[in-house]
């Protein structure tokens, strides 16, 4: 049976990403609802619009201070997801290269050999790991869960014993990195996916999405259920001017952006 996949989306519109990313769900045969405070503009019909404010209900959008990048809020709204539904958490930019037929309730894979992503995320109500995670909030004050030892006793001493607020830590502090600090507090990650499953291509290397020629779908294992494009990656690598700042055709990520267009799914509303 096919797993029900659930996103956030915080904006008016969908990008290219996002759509390709959509597409490659549905057209593995995976339902996927898309929460959002907001109408998105361009949502394709055959995705299942829902009130973010069913799972989440907020007056502010809580934003990494540096980044101004609504991610933290994501973050939030993805342990609340798990607390509420059993549908499974995907990032919008996993481009599906199966179904999602996962047979467990725990889904979440290593993205590199010492830390696991939360881009696709499933845990169960019961999890220690997801107790933990639900006590990130807007307000929290205190030291990011990933950061020990003597470097953690400088920033209570720096802040008079009062911590960080929580729009302050550092990036990824309440995603992958307190992900992976509390599976690995509570035993949890020995159910962590091989590498292979959802992220065989490192961050570092995100660039070869956009490379012509590079790859394709069969440039990967059968054991390969999707793949991590990170979009706000290539994102800034095409604002910097990388390939004129258009994805090339004849790219993987090209490939799959002309698959969401066949679709339908880039006519504007």
């Amino acid at each position: 049976m096919r797993n029900k996949l659930a996103t956030l989306w915080v904006g008016e519109r969908l990008g290219p990403i996002e759509l390709a990313s959509i597409e490659s769900f549905l057209r593995m045969g995976n339902p996927l609802t898309v929460y959002s405070y907001a109408p998105i503009l361009n949502l394709p019909a055959a995705v299942t619009a829902r009130d973010a404010a069913e799972v989440l209900p907020t007056r502010q959008i809580a934003l990494y201070a540096r980044e101004q990048s609504p991610s933290l809020h994501s973050n939030f709204f993805r342990f609340a997801l798990m607390r509420k539904t059993d549908d499974v958490w995907v990032d919008l930019d996993m481009i599906a290269l199966q179904p999602f037929e996962f047979l467990t309730d725990r889904i979440y894979g290593f993205e590199k050999p010492d830390q696991v992503n939360c881009a696709v995320l499933r845990l169960p109500k019961s999890s220690a790991t997801l107790a933990d995670l639900s006590r990130l909030a807007p307000g929290t004050r205190g030291v990011a869960p990933h950061v020990g030892g003597l470097r953690r006793a400088k920033y209570w001493i720096k802040t008079l014993g009062r911590g960080v607020p929580i729009e302050r830590w550092p990036w990824g502090s309440t995603g992958p990195r307190a992900l992976t600090t509390f599976l690995r507090r509570h035993g949890e990650i020995r159910h962590a996916l091989p590498q292979q499953v959802l992220y065989p291509i490192l961050t570092k290397d995100c660039a070869r999405f956009l490379a012509p020629g590079d790859l394709g779908d069969t440039s990967f294992g059968p054991e390969t259920r999707a793949v991590h494009v990170t979009a706000s990656n290539l994102n800034k690598l095409m604002a910097r001017g990388l390939h004129g700042g258009e994805i090339p055709e004849s790219s993987f990520l090209g490939q799959h952006v002309a698959r969401a267009r066949a679709a339908g799914f880039m006519d504007a509303r």
